[in-house]
């Protein structure tokens, strides 16, 4: 059995930033009028900025949430990260989450090693967190170092922090410290229930209870009158999960052929900057979707509880009129 608790279910629109800028400011438009809830913009390597996004989406929008989904603690340094989170909160009148995870994209082209996700995490959110209450921070740690640096200005001490990620140790993390999770492409019942399990220890660890966790499920469905097409818009997509998921697809059940495991191992050490990663053991609730042709890009996550095609009429209507 699966324990997620939902008080009121929601969507959010995720959108890659390979928009022009009006293109993509009319779509989060609509999508603030569609009755969204949240807009997402990917820190993926190398399309446009996506804190410049951010901002435009805090200006030209009056009620909607938004933040990265996700970015990381390798290819910006977590300070960086916190002035931009707290530059955009402070535009959009507070109103910015924070999503970050253990990243893939652009580290080879950067060559950038993935060391220690776990450890990369909460070190990054400790110095970040801290940098918002303004204090002065000094961190040398496994793989995060900040010595006597604070922000310039004052900014809100408790944006939210999501975690995002599927295997064990970063979802036991951010049941632990985080103020949501972003379960990443897992909505089968074994699937989700891997994961809330997970979740479920790390919140055992918690130093103190808190608010209920938000629990963000980011799935990945094309909206499309034709199949074939629909299929096509997300296969990129599924590739990327499944190099993303490697060290955990035997725990998630999902088997692969041989020869296409080992493309995708090659592919995995790649988007690690040739680090090898050895193989591991491994409230509210959001769910996620891929909106709609096959020339688009874009994600929807929202919170559901039922069989609910309204969210995926909207999504597909905020598509073909962007």
């Amino acid at each position: 059995m699966i324990d997620v608790s939902i008080e009121r279910p929601t969507f959010g629109l995720g959108l890659l930033p390979h928009y022009p800028p009006e293109q993509f400011v009319r779509l989060v438009q609509r999508a603030e009028e569609r009755g969204f809830d949240c807009v997402w913009v990917p820190d993926e390597r190398f399309y446009r900025e996506c804190y410049a996004y951010l901002t435009l989406c805090a200006t030209r929008t009056a009620r909607v949430r938004m933040g990265p989904c996700v970015t990381d603690p390798y290819t910006r340094h977590p300070a960086l990260t916190a002035v931009a989170m707290a530059t955009v909160d402070e535009a959009s009148g507070g109103r910015a989450v924070l999503g970050i995870g253990a990243g893939a994209s652009g580290m080879a082209a950067l060559g950038i090693a993935r060391a220690k996700p776990a450890v990369a995490l909460r070190e990054a959110i400790g110095l970040i967190r801290a940098l918002w209450r303004g204090e002065e921070v000094t961190l040398a740690g496994e793989v995060i170092s900040f010595t006597k640096g604070r922000l310039n200005f004052t900014a809100r001490p408790d944006i939210p922090v999501y975690i995002a990620g599927r295997g064990p140790k970063i979802l036991e993390l951010a049941g632990e410290i985080a103020d949501g999770v972003i379960i990443g492409a897992l909505a089968s019942p074994p699937t989700l229930g891997y994961a809330m399990d997970h979740i479920r220890k790390g919140r055992r660890r918690r130093a103190e209870s808190g608010p209920a966790q938000e629990v963000v499920l980011w799935l990945h469905t094309a909206i499309g009158r034709d199949g074939t097409a629909a299929r096509d818009a997300v296969r990129r997509i599924v590739v990327g999960v499944l190099i993303s998921s490697l060290p955990v697809l035997d725990e998630l059940g999902v088997a692969l052929p041989d020869d296409l495991r080992g493309r995708l191992g090659r592919s995995l050490l790649q988007n690690q900057g040739g680090r090898a990663r050895p193989r591991g053991g491994h409230p509210r609730g959001r769910v996620a979707v891929a909106p709609a042709r096959s020339d688009h890009r874009g994600f929807c996550r929202g919170v559901c509880r039922r069989t609910d095609r309204a969210p995926l009429s909207r999504t597909a209507r905020t598509s073909r009129e962007g």
